[in-house]
């Protein structure tokens, strides 16, 4: 089977799905009060340009791994669902029509995402992707351990060459699709390599392999190939 693996979130969604989750439960009272400020405050330093996005990563993850026991799972389903149905449609029609036409092109779609399995895998669905594999979190007698079943940030190689191995995946046309440092080692295990609205990051490591560039501004996508020279050239446009 063709394949081709991409990333969700800043790739696909234009957002964060786990950070989704995390503002809609502040939104809710959901965390103490030292936990709420602490995200309330790094979120709107991120913002305002006075803090890194990293920063506010941090406070979002610790309030949400210390608290994760007290979330009962139906709750968070209920949740999850309901961000899908306010959010879901906020995507990049780059990589959405990408996934669509590859689709049709008989390739098999996996997302793979930091995200949590319960809302990235829905999300994945409704747009043709044949399956995902997303952050998860333990359960037992339908309540959360507190502990990690499935850690896919900083795993996304070691997840894609088991996933290869399990599956028999013909590498042949290959492609992978990332916006991040962390997408890094997802592009180098494919033929075809597709840096998304780069972080600087991943940007140095486009230059380096030779993958392509796309950016996506309003309605337009620019498709940026390396030339004879070594320059990036504008190869391609799309509007949607």
């Amino acid at each position: 089977m063709k394949f081709a693996v991409f990333d969700i979130d800043g790739t696909v969604f234009r957002w964060q799905l786990y950070y989704e989750v995390v503002l809609k439960l502040l939104e809710r009272g959901f965390f103490e009060d030292h936990q709420a400020n602490a995200i309330r405050a790094s979120f709107h330093a991120w913002q305002s340009r006075k803090e890194a996005f990293h920063t506010f990563e941090i406070a979002a993850i610790k309030a949400l791994d210390e608290s994760l026991t007290r979330l009962k799972v139906e709750d968070f389903e209920l949740l999850t669902s309901q961000i899908l149905e306010e959010s879901g449609h906020k995507v990049y029609a780059y990589t959405t029509d990408l996934a669509t036409s590859l689709k049709a092109e008989g390739y098999y779609l996996l997302a793979l995402s930091g995200s949590m399995q319960e809302i990235a895998e829905p999300f994945a669905k409704s747009y043709g992707f044949d399956e995902c594999i997303g952050w998860l979190y333990e359960r037992k007698d339908h309540a959360f351990t507190g502990k990690v079943a499935r850690a896919t940030v900083g795993n996304k190689a070691a997840i894609l060459k088991d996933y290869f191995v399990a599956h028999d995946v013909d590498l042949k046309g290959s492609i992978a699709v990332g916006d991040s440092k962390s997408d890094i080692e997802m592009l180098e295990l494919v033929e075809r390599g597709i840096a998304f609205n780069p972080s600087e990051e991943l940007l140095e490591a486009a230059k380096q392999h030779n993958w392509e560039v796309v950016i996506e501004r309003k309605n337009i996508a620019y498709t940026m190939q390396k030339g004879r020279d070594g320059l990036y050239v504008l190869a391609q446009t799309d509007t949607f």
